[in-house]
């Protein structure tokens, strides 16, 4: 009898895992918006240029651009990561298929200019990475109703 009840809760634990398949055929999700949410940790003592490099220069490059990206971040107070920046994926999943977008290009041009020429740029961007302990990034989608 017992195991006949473990069996039955981790099948009821598993179900609300399992998709929906109550509809005849494929269901496209429509009506939400997609982002990149990127959690970063600096190594200690390094936050302040961290946010200084962002704010000076990729921030921005990103307003030279002329397109509005939508890109913020939150800077943490609590828990383990010192930022939190939500990229908007304007074409949804699909702006993960790009090496290199257009929009990278674009924005690779403005912070080029920024910074003095390509070569700076590229030095910046490594001087960054070399502040960075660790970072994480998830992909996810909103709906505008909840």
């Amino acid at each position: 009898m017992k195991k006949l009840l473990l069996a039955a809760a981790a099948i009821g634990l598993a179900l609300p895992a399992a998709p929906a398949m109550a509809q005849e055929g494929p269901e496209r999700m429509e009506g939400v918006t997609w982002a990149r949410v990127v959690l970063t940790k600096f190594k200690q003592g390094k936050r302040g240029r961290g946010t200084e490099i962002i704010r000076d220069y990729f921030a921005k490059a990103d307003g030279m651009t002329g397109k509005k990206s939508g890109i913020h971040g939150i800077h943490l107070n609590t828990g383990e990561w010192d930022l939190m920046y939500v990229f908007p994926m304007e074409g949804g999943p699909n702006d993960l298929t790009w090496a290199t977008s257009p929009d990278d290009v674009a924005w690779m041009e403005q912070l080029s200019k920024l910074a003095g020429g390509r070569d700076k740029a590229q030095k910046l961007l490594e001087e960054f990475d070399s502040l960075i302990a660790r970072e994480t990034s998830y992909i996810g989608h909103a709906h505008a109703d909840h």
